[in-house]
């Protein structure tokens, strides 16, 4: 009996091994410090803030992990380290940030606010001043908590995790005492301005969060068998039935198993671990994990089953040449494109995931053109929601839609559709503005002249602050325009001809797209597409290949180049198509939106080569951020004939770069975040100025200089303009003088290599300004939006117009296709109100109210009336409206309102806005058939 007793003591002694756990954190806060009498928190925020930000204010995070329902009490912590993913850094220099014990309880209330600048404290927030909001202050402001650091780490870069180790006393403390354990406070460089860092916080997404790694053992006497459904593991009987276990009794052991699971037959294995299917974990035994067995004594930690996907497993999918409606393919031609939601496998080992498309393809289909051949299109927005039965029209987006946004703060979270052809010469009517988008039902109509040369555009979403979120669900698609020049450099064709559209996607273990649920500076997916397909494979014959590359992500750079087989990439087009000199390149790097025409020969590799062509930009912008290594897709050399190419010398020898003339006027755009307290705690801007702030009025048939300044540190802003292509002056340096001001460095580097040629799209670096020459082509009058096309910034609210101008004035009592109201108001007449009742949009800022318009705006007369402005009745003066679009009323029930004047509308400005009609303003409004509401 005495020799059994010892042995049952030995083999629970064998038992107790160490274990590794993560823990979530339960809540998290920032501690804001008020610049004056102001209460503030930021509880559920996705992020956590400590430093020093530009205003001179501290920031300090707090977190809290509750211990002692993880890990039962008396185990040994042999140690604990806290892992922080850094979202965000203003400069980043390698600052201190250090953990500190807490000496009090605190709250979690339910302000938000993304950013750093917070929200007004609710209920239960932490605040500088208050542990408990209103009720329990610190005892002094900043928070209570033990001065001696339990650990530290220096922070640089974002985008990655940081760790924290040293952490075991605390957390030995706190399983000794749980009512002790009141989580960490950290602080930041609190001396230098501007040295914040943004952490994850729990309400991040779920790749990004904090977690507490422990490496404890588990006390003695008390631990046995403990069953989870079919699987065993080790642990105390108060952890098991917390779990929702069953207690197998102290001494008890998992070998063999008892709980219905199944031994590896093999080898007769019965040792519990970490199993996954899919992204799922689960512990089990290898004989009864029906996924993948991570092996005897792993644990299912955040990470265990991340979404790991094979490389070149997929072939690369061709995006199909679209067939017109009438005409044909690369001549006079009409389209009918549907936009639509479905379901396409974007990777052979995911399960099906709902994209958005064009007639149902993601990327949408190619159109061919040729140039000064018109095409016209009309676009559907059809977007039903497929998870329904019916399959209803959309009423709210799939994705979410930051309804403090300029857009969805007035048109709400339907999934608005405007189509833009990027790089287009297009009439301002049809070149996708925002203002002009539809709703799900709703269909419009374009006309594409193609009055330019050959180059490779692309059509995609442009819905007023929701353009991330359409791009990001699939609506984007080629467009090529020929012309007989390129025709005559019998560059590679047919199948030899191969576009590369790169994007870059997250997603959930059920397949399903994955994107932050609050508005974001900047996002960077987990894996790259290449048409639709996550890292395919190419097979190509040994010859030569001409790709042409987009970068289609929303955020980030690419620097494309081949792993191993290196090849030369000869560049003999970009943006707006061939360029006067072929250049050899090893690698090619694009910011968003930017094309790139590549002539690869493949005739020197022998046949079962494979070339791998891998990204090494950062996926942060922050200047000098390391390389990174991702695979973007693989080509594999086919058994074929070598033919060799000679790629032409001079693609387009007749190319002129402009000369820098003085007589061009100058104007300066200064890009940057300043801080936005009602909408996502910080916005983009250029010049200060929002998307309804018009100021630039160039003259049609004219060149002027622009001067692009990015006032940013740690963000690329790539401009864009609609309608003008323009040509790189130089680049050079700037020294931020103020917040709004900056000085010269140095001296201007000329463009040289692959920044020449006409371009509709420049990277503009942190703390650099480029110089380029823009020409506003004959023919083309009205409003076109420039942007940055880094397209969170575009969506909040990096993005405005320019009105295009003309220069005659007959004086003869008529408005012509030669004039509008600001170059002859003696025959186009003024500026034109920005309303139009009846247009379903409550034009509150233009006067528009219940009673004036009830076609569109909510209330009743004598009551909560929506709208500004006199109240007008039956002929009869009734008031005035002053609810604007505060009132619940004036944005439910189907009602839309906006609260800001729109521009003014203008005869002769070639867009039939406002109460222009046929009658009159023909100019414009013929055929009105053509013209939507607004």
């Amino acid at each position: 009996m005495v020799q059994r007793t010892v042995c049952l003591l030995l083999l629970v002694a064998a038992l107790v091994t160490a274990d590794v756990i993560q823990i979530q954190s339960s809540r998290d806060n920032t501690l804001i410090e008020p610049a004056g009498t102001e209460v503030l928190s930021n509880a559920l925020s996705i992020g956590v803030y400590v430093g020093k930000i530009a205003t001179g204010t501290l920031r300090r995070g707090l977190y809290y992990f509750d211990v002692s329902s993880k890990i039962p009490a008396g185990a040994t912590v042999h140690s604990a380290t806290l892992f922080l993913w850094l979202e965000k850094s203003r400069t980043p220099l390698p600052y201190i940030t250090t953990v500190h014990k807490l000496l009090a309880d605190w709250g979690e209330g339910t302000s938000s606010q993304a950013g750093g600048q917070g929200a007004e404290a609710t209920t239960n927030d932490a605040t500088w001043v208050y542990a408990k909001y209103p009720t329990t202050p610190w005892s002094s402001p900043g928070g209570d908590y033990v001065s001696a650091a339990s650990s530290s780490a220096a922070t640089d870069f974002a985008l990655k995790y940081f760790n924290f180790t040293g952490l075991e006393n605390d957390v030995s403390a706190w399983l000794n005492d749980p009512t002790s354990n009141f989580g960490w406070l950290l602080k930041g460089n609190e001396d230098i301005s501007q040295s914040a860092r943004q952490y994850g916080s729990r309400e991040i997404q779920a790749d990004r969060r904090p977690y507490l790694e422990v490496d404890f053992t588990p006390p003695t006497g008390n631990v046995g068998s403990c069953c989870l459904s079919s699987m065993c593991i080790i642990d105390t009987k108060g952890r098991c039935n917390n779990q929702g276990g069953v207690f197998g009794g102290t001494g008890t052991t998992c070998e063999p198993s008892t709980c219905g699971g199944s031994c590896d037959p093999a080898t007769e294995d019965c040792s519990v671990g970490a199993c996954c299917s899919g992204t799922t974990c689960s512990l089990s035994t290898q004989g009864s994990c029906a996924g993948s067995f991570q092996g005897a004594g792993t644990a299912c930690l955040q990470f265990t089953c991340g979404i790991s996907l094979t490389p070149f497993l997929d072939a690369l999918p061709i995006p199909q040449v679209l067939q017109p409606t009438t005409g044909r393919a690369g001549g006079q031609a009409h389209y009918d494109l549907e936009i639509n939601e479905f379901q396409q496998q974007l990777h052979s080992e995911l399960p099906a995931t709902t994209v958005w498309g064009y007639n149902g393809m993601f990327p949408g289909p190619t159109i061919e053109a040729w140039s000064n051949v018109k095409v016209t299109a009309k676009f559907t927005n059809n977007l039903r929601d497929t998870s329904q039965a019916g399959q209803p029209l959309r009423d709210s987006h799939y994705l979410y839609s930051e309804p403090c946004l300029h857009g969805p703060n007035f048109a709400g979270m339907r999934p608005y559709t405007a189509t833009h052809l990027h790089g287009g010469l297009i009439r301002a009517r049809f070149d996708g503005h925002p203002d002009f988008q539809v709703p799900p039902g709703q269909s419009d109509y374009h006309e594409f002249d193609n009055e330019q040369d050959a180059a490779m555009l692309w059509y995609h979403d442009h819905g007023l602050g929701i353009t991330r979120l359409n791009v990001y669900m699939g609506l984007a698609g080629l467009y090529f325009v020929r012309d007989t020049q390129e025709t005559q450099l019998l560059l590679p064709s047919g199948k030899f001809e191969v576009p590369l559209v790169v994007m870059d996607r997250s997603f959930q273990a059920d397949g399903s797209l994955s994107y932050p649920n609050k508005w974001v500076g900047m996002f960077n997916g987990d894996h790259l597409l290449v048409n639709g397909k996550v890292t395919p494979y190419l097979e190509v014959q040994r010859t030569a290949y001409r790709f042409r590359i987009l970068n289609g992500c929303g955020t980030r750079m690419l620097t494309l180049k081949p792993k191993n087989g290196e090849f030369t990439m000869y560049m003999v087009g970009n943006d707006r198509g061939l360029i006067k000199d072929t250049i050899p390149l090893t690698e090619v790097t694009m910011s968003s939106a930017e094309r790139r025409d590549i002539i690869v020969d493949f005739s020197q590799f022998a046949a079962g080569t494979k070339i791998t062509l891998v990204n090494t930009h950062p996926t942060t912008h922050q200047p000098g951020a390391p390389a990174i290594e991702e695979n973007v897709m693989q080509f594999v050399v086919i058994d074929s004939k070598a033919i060799p190419y000679t790629v032409p010398a001079s693609p387009k020898s007749t190319e002129v770069q402009l000369p820098l003339e003085a007589s061009y006027p100058r104007r300066t755009f200064k890009m940057g975040q300043v801080a936005d307290d009602k909408c996502g705690g910080k916005v983009f801007k250029i010049n200060n100025l929002g998307w309804d702030d018009i100021t630039e009025y160039p003259v049609m048939g004219t060149r002027e200089v622009w001067r692009f300044v990015n006032m940013d540190n740690n963000h690329i802003h790539p401009m864009h303009l609609h309608l003008a292509e323009f040509q790189v002056v130089n680049t050079q340096q700037i020294s931020k003088t103020g917040p709004d001001s900056f000085s010269l460095v140095g001296t201007a580097t000329p463009a040289t290599g692959d920044e020449l040629g006409w371009r509709d799209i420049v990277p503009v670096m942190p703390l650099t300004m480029v110089r380029v020459i823009v020409e506003f082509p004959e023919g083309y009058a009205g409003r076109f939006p420039y942007h940055c096309h880094v397209l969170e910034h575009e969506d909040h609210d990096m993005m405005r117009q320019f009105h295009v101008v003309h220069s005659q004035c007959n004086k003869n009592g008529v408005c012509d296709a030669t004039e509008d109201c600001y170059s002859c108001p003696e025959d186009c007449g003024d500026f034109d109100v920005g309303s139009r009742c009846g247009n379903g949009l409550c034009e509150a800022g233009d006067g528009e109210n219940c009673g004036n318009c009830p076609q569109d705006c909510a209330g009743t007369i004598g009551g909560t009336c929506c709208g500004f402005g006199p109240i007008v009745s039956g002929g009869l003066s009734m008031g005035t409206a002053t609810t604007g679009c505060d009132a619940t009323i004036c944005k439910s029930n189907g009602y839309l309102c906006r609260s800001m004047p729109q521009p003014k509308s203008c005869c002769g400005d070639e867009m039939c806005l406002g109460s222009e009609t046929k009658l009159s303003c023909p100019i414009d409004c013929d055929p009105d058939e053509h013209w939507i509401n607004w």
